[in-house]
């Protein structure tokens, strides 16, 4: 019984540990990198491990995700300009995934047609 005890203080305090250093990894930085990305946008982006914010854009053979956080307002101009040439900017963010090992995503602050 003693032993039950044990191994759940254990788990406990592992679980705690892990949640402030998963905390810790998201705080944001003093340091940052603000963007300009002219490219294609597409929505409705599927990945293995669903690791991906959904949406991506693309300039040249180079692709970004974009993240738009809780803006609903930047996700419905998202789906309207699907396909189309956008300009997005923002704060680019390096992330660790598990299937994808290194994902390249943009904070969304503006998304906009561009004027071809």
């Amino acid at each position: 019984m003693q032993t039950r005890y044990l191994l759940i203080a254990l788990c406990a305090v592992l679980l705690e540990a892990f949640s402030i250093h998963t905390m810790a990894d998201q705080t944001a930085s003093p340091d940052y990198i603000k963007v300009e990305i002219k490219g294609t946008l597409s929505t409705g982006v599927m990945a293995i491990g669903g690791e991906t914010t959904g949406t991506i854009i693309q300039s040249g053979d180079v692709r970004w995700e974009l993240d738009f956080g809780d803006n609903k307002e930047l996700r419905q101009t998202a789906a309207k300009l699907n396909r189309k040439t956008v300009i997005v900017t923002g704060t680019y963010e390096r992330r660790r995934g598990v299937e994808i090992r290194e994902r390249h995503i943009v904070k969304v602050a503006t998304l906009k047609a561009a004027e071809d």
